[in-house]
């Protein structure tokens, strides 16, 4: 009995050893500094060409710039082309959420403005 109990804990010694030399795959997203005020430019033009195109009214430039100013500060970091798609989707739902119905058809007739504007 003796032994199977010192073989048994031999086991799970050596199992517990191999199990600890074992690298885990991850990889860590690189955020890179940038200067703030860049970023908020970036933004203000985003939603510069966006209302030079569409007439929007305060409260949407109010809504609209957080969300440019996300993209662009997102964009820093070193993201994976999945990762970039996503946030593309994600841009584009809540700029649709943000504008009525009649300046989210005028938006979809122009398709290179829609993609700077999600990329």
């Amino acid at each position: 009995m003796k032994k199977i109990i010192a073989l048994f804990a031999m086991l799970l010694a050596f199992g517990y050893t191999a199990n600890a030399q074992q690298k885990k795959a991850t990889t860590p997203v690189k955020q890179v500094r940038v200067d703030n005020t860049a970023l908020e430019k970036a933004a203000m033009d985003d939603l510069t060409s966006l209302s030079k195109f569409i007439d929007l009214s305060g409260d949407q430039k109010t809504a609209l710039q957080p969300l440019f100013l996300l993209k662009h500060r997102e964009k820093t970091n070193d993201l994976s082309q999945e990762r970039k798609d996503i946030l593309a989707q994600n841009i584009e739902a809540k700029l649709k959420g943000s504008l009525t119905p009649a300046q989210v058809s005028k938006l979809d007739n122009n398709p290179e403005l829609m993609q700077k504007l999600i990329y």
